[in-house]
């Protein structure tokens, strides 16, 4: 159906039973600063990562939109029905439109933005609303918008995790949010700053932050793609491959 969202059905890192809804990396981002990267059309057509003038570790969704048409348009395609939504008021039955065709027996979690980020208040009203309206179903979602969320009441059944990194970590730094994910080289550096390794999302429902690792292609040159690569020749973790799926799940 041409009039409704794009939600995807889990992938390596997720399971199953998580629908997955997306917007475009980085132009939907306004928090974003270490992490900040797009997906740009060239002159002749093709499309490359551009970083941002701080970005430090790529965000993986660009790399994605970057090298595969699917998530590229259907991203795009998502974030323009959103801004006529908006537009038109009637964002909150467009995503639950959306969400009820997308839906099977199994779904149970959602994720709201594997790429991408709440750009305004007004849009992580709607997906709040939503989530009232759906109360058999756990949302949840990182951000690095965090002045949205300062003094938020959230339904139970929503559930926000604050990202570090980003143009307002200090409100993290002044324990404004007690659950945060922070990107971290390796698991030495997670266990240094005590931090557990998340490899399935599922520390997104506690209540201690936690770390995850880099991974998908990194700035020529920067510690984080060294530390990516370092990690793959000793074999260990590098990446969301499904073959490795149970394995990475069995270990957090």
């Amino acid at each position: 159906m041409t009039d409704l969202l794009t939600f995807s059905h889990g992938n390596a890192k997720l399971g199953k039973g998580t629908l997955i809804f997306s917007l475009p990396a980085g132009k939907t981002c306004p928090g974003a600063l270490f992490c900040l990267s797009f997906a740009v059309v060239t002159e002749d057509g093709k499309r490359k990562v551009q970083d941002g003038p701080q970005t430090q570790f790529r965000c993986f969704a660009a790399t994605s939109e970057a090298q595969y048409d699917g998530p590229f348009y259907a991203r795009a395609r998502n974030l323009e029905m959103v801004v006529e939504a908006m537009q038109a008021n009637n964002l909150v039955g467009l995503i639950d439109r959306s969400l009820q065709n997308a839906r099977k027996k199994n779904s149970k979690l959602v994720r709201i933005h594997e790429s991408g980020d709440f750009f305004s208040g007004a849009y992580l009203d709607a997906w709040i609303e939503v989530a009232k309206l759906n109360p058999d179903l756990k949302f949840y979602c990182y951000s690095k918008n965090l002045p949205l969320f300062v003094g938020l009441e959230l339904p139970s059944n929503f559930y926000f995790t604050a990202s570090y990194g980003g143009k307002f970590d200090h409100y993290i730094d002044a324990g404004v949010f007690s659950r945060y994910s922070k990107v971290v080289h390796n698991d030495e550096e997670a266990a240094a700053l005590g931090l557990e390794v998340d490899h399935d999302d599922s520390h997104c429902f506690g209540d201690k932050p936690f770390a995850l690792l880099v991974h998908s292609t990194q700035p020529k040159g920067s510690t984080y793609g060294k530390a990516v690569w370092a990690r793959r020749k000793a074999g260990q973790f590098s990446g969301y491959a499904k073959e490795r799926q149970a394995i990475l799940t069995a270990k957090v």
